[in-house]
This record gives C-alpha cells, sequence and structure tokens, in this order.
C-alpha cells in the first residue's frame, strides 16, 4: 500500500508535507462554497481566506452564497435579510463599523425635552421615532437622526395614559378612562374609540388583525382591529388581574396576580392554569420555545411548558425581586432590585453569568448583535459582551433615570424618568462626516 502524504507542522515529516495551498487552488468555487457551508462565524472567514489567494478572490467576493446566512447571523438586529442583498461586502463592513461603535461607546447625542414626566412608551417606525408619557395626553413624532418635532397628536383621552403600542402603521392607547384608541400612523387620523371595559386599560397586544386588552375589571377583551369589533369577554372565576398578555401559537397567555393563566384565543376557553404560583406577584412575562417564563417580586423565576403548564425550573439566585426580564437565542437575562443582571440557559435554567456594575435595579434590557444593553435607576446606560459577561463601557451621568429603551440600527433610544429622550447615534465617523 502507497503512503498517504500527510499534512504535518513536524520537521521530521517534511518529506510528506503537503502544501495545501497547492491543493486548494485547484478547487473549483463550488467545492469551496461546500466546504463554507459549515462556517457559521464571520471571523471565520478571514481564516478561511488565508489559506490561499484563490480562497481569498473567491470567499472574499460578493457572489459569495454565504453571506447571507453570515449577516443574519452576526448581526440579528442590525441586518434585515432581502433578497438580492446589494453589495455584501459593503454590508458587512458598514455594520462591523457600527458594531464597533457601539462596543466602544462613541456616539453622538441628541437631547429632547419631550415630555413633562416619564417618557416610558418609545417606538421606531420609518426613521421617525413616537414617543408617549402616561401623565401626557399626546404622542409624539420626531425625526430620529436630527430630534426635531414634526409633530403631536392628541389622542383623546380623558385620563392617564397606562399602555401603549405601533404595530404595522398603526398606534393603540389604552387609559384609566377605560377606552383604547386606534390611530392610524401616517395618517394621524383616529380609527376607533373601543369602549366596554368597566376599568382602566393594564395591557395590549396584537396577533393575527386583533388586539388583545386587559384590564382592571378583571376581564380581557378580545377586538377585530379592522372593525373594532369586540369578538370575546375572557372572564374567569378567579378574578384575571393581567399587567402582561403574550399571545403564542393561538394560545393567550396573561398573569393572574401570582400565577399564569392559558386560553385559547379562537373560542374564549381557559386551558389551565400553570402549576405552582410565586409567593409574590409576578412583574415579568416571556414566552419563546415553547416555554414560558415568569419573573416575580418573589426573587424567582419560573419556567413552564407552555403545553401542559408543567413547572420546569426555578430559578432562585437574585436576592431580590426581578424587575425586567427579556429572552433571546435560547437565554433568559433577568433584571433585578439586587442591582445584577443574570444570564441563564432556557433549556436547563442553569445560571451563565452575573453580571455586576449597577448601582441600582436594573428597569430595561435590550440585545443587540451579541451586546446585551441595560438601563437603570442608577442614571447610567451599561453595554455588555452577551457571550462573556464582560461590561464594556457606560453611559454616564443621565439627566435622570432610564425608563425605557429602544435600539434600530445605528440609534439607541432611551426615554427617561423626567421626559427626556436621549438619541445617541453610533454612525461610523466617515458616514457622519458626510451628512
Amino acid at each position: 500500500m502507497s503512503s498517504v502524504p500527510q499534512i504535518s507542522g513536524n520537521a521530521a515529516n517534511a518529506a510528506n508535507l503537503v502544501d495545501t495551498k497547492k491543493i486548494v487552488k485547484s478547487w473549483s468555487e463550488e467545492t469551496i462554497y461546500e466546504c463554507s457551508k459549515h462556517i457559521n462565524k464571520l471571523r471565520d472567514i478571514c481564516t478561511l481566506s488565508s489559506v490561499s489567494k484563490h480562497f481569498f478572490l473567491v470567499v472574499l467576493n460578493d457572489k459569495f452564497p454565504r453571506w447571507q446566512t453570515l449577516l443574519t447571523s452576526h448581526f440579528p438586529t442590525s441586518f434585515q435579510l432581502t433578497l438580492p442583498i446589494p453589495q455584501p461586502i459593503a454590508c458587512y463592513k458598514h455594520l462591523k463599523a457600527i458594531d464597533h461603535q457601539f462596543r466602544a461607546g462613541t456616539a453622538q447625542t441628541c437631547t429632547i425635552r419631550a415630555h413633562q414626566s416619564h417618557a416610558r412608551y418609545l417606538n421606531v417606525q420609518d426613521g421617525n421615532l413616537i414617543s408617549g408619557s402616561p401623565s401626557d395626553p399626546t404622542i409624539a413624532i420626531w425625526d430620529l437622526k436630527s430630534g426635531a418635532l414634526l409633530r403631536r397628536v392628541a389622542l383623546g383621552h380623558q385620563q392617564e395614559i397606562t399602555c401603549f403600542e405601533v404595530i404595522d402603521k398603526k398606534f393603540f392607547s389604552g387609559s384609566n378612562d377605560r377606552t383604547i384608541k386606534i390611530w392610524d400612523f401616517e395618517k394621524g387620523e383616529m380609527l376607533h374609540t373601543l369602549e366596554g371595559h368597566q376599568g382602566g386599560i393594564l395591557a395590549l397586544t396584537e396577533s393575527d388583525g386583533k388586539l388583545i386588552s386587559s384590564s382592571t375589571d378583571k376581564q380581557i377583551k378580545v377586538w377585530d382591529i379592522e372593525s373594532g369589533k369586540l369578538l370575546h369577554t375572557l372572564v374567569d372565576s378567579d378574578g384575571v388581574y393581567s399587567d402582561y398578555v403574550k399571545v403564542k401559537d393561538g394560545k393567550l397567555i396573561c398573569s393572574s396576580n401570582n400565577t399564569v393563566k392559558i386560553w385559547d384565543l379562537t373560542s374564549g376557553q381557559l386551558l389551565r392554569s400553570v402549576g405552582g404560583k410565586h409567593n409574590n406577584i409576578i412583574s415579568c412575562l416571556e414566552v419563546q420555545d415553547g416555554k414560558i417564563i415568569s419573573g416575580s417580586f418573589d426573587k424567582t423565576i419560573k419556567i413552564w411548558d407552555l403545553e401542559t403548564g408543567q413547572e420546569l425550573h426555578i430559578l432562585d439566585k437574585h436576592r431580590d425581586g426581578i424587575c425586567s426580564l427579556l429572552v433571546n437565542d435560547g437565554k433568559i437575562i433577568s433584571g433585578s432590585n439586587d442591582a445584577t443582571i443574570k444570564i441563564w440557559d432556557l433549556e436547563s435554567g442553569q445560571e451563565l453569568h452575573s453580571l455586576v456594575g449597577h448601582a441600582r435595579w436594573i428597569n430595561c434590557l435590550m440585545v443587540k448583535d451579541g451586546m446585551l444593553i441595560s438601563g437603570s435607576q442608577d442614571r447610567t446606560i451599561k453595554f455588555w459582551d452577551l457571550e462573556s459577561g464582560q461590561l464594556l463601557h457606560s453611559l454616564e451621568a443621565l439627566e435622570s433615570a432610564v425608563a425605557r429603551l429602544e435600539v434600530k440600527d445605528e440609534m439607541l433610544v432611551a426615554g427617561l424618568v423626567g421626559g427626556t429622550v436621549k438619541i445617541f447615534d453610533f454612525t461610523p465617523p466617515s458616514k457622519s462626516a458626510n451628512r
């Protein structure tokens, strides 16, 4: 049997060495494309392309078929998958530059005196920022880049606004005056006033052309958005009093004081209350990957099976109540009144990281392209590496506590407790100079 040439760094085997550059030089583009299917990180592109000039010319080419997958994987927040992608390499370089700016904390700042109290409601639509405050009867619409006020829309509520959502060119507001307003965002026209609740509106969510509202009257109502018609009223003998309403796979999941209830959205039938209750009220609720995740002021997070209602895990490493919660890419991220952030594995419930750096409780959490952004009562915004848990940098000395965060492409928007809105523009310097 003839000996097989070995690829080795051992000088003693120099006679059997095979030059990898010579091997791949003869490979077709299709062969290289097949090899590239095993690449799942953008940094591996550089490693692969350095093997030979031939690899370099094939891989670092706008026609390289893996760019769509790689850009989506590496920049899930910033890159929107559209076909075809114009100049993927230029797109990568631009997104990488924005990523660098975020991680370095290099931004231009615009300050807006938006409202008289908490700038709690923020949404970015088509280059515009929509902001609202519980005590302000109007919604303000701003140009996101310049911070210029475009217009204010008087919502027509008679009492405090309690919840606000922007979905598909419409915005929805709920109030303590027991009504819900539906507006056309582009025209600035009110489409419907929904009446029927006997108490203030607590929460709003949308699913498949339906608007779901919960109220202090201990009822949940399902409305048709197009017509404004009431479709169902969900009433439970225990009394539903829900600040959190989610929809998943045709099921309505809501908090009810210290437990979670699951309804069939089509029939309005109560399917089940999940297993063991929290020892205090539920403060956060998320639904992801067939699981319900509830955080409570009892210092714990519980994970339940959406289909069966079975309790799967109790996460009890926080020393105070849970005040913010999100689920991202198989991880649970929780902020607590103990001023720490913890990252957990969703499947196993294992604690992966405990992030220490804030001085007071964490009001809001956002994830952008492998970074965690946290806003706190301590008047700071902190940026963390999501994989390692390392603190990257902080935006310090804000005018007041951070009530809400929104991120869109190169822009970070922070709504502060005093009514101020801060816009941080992380556009790379070369782009900023051209504006």
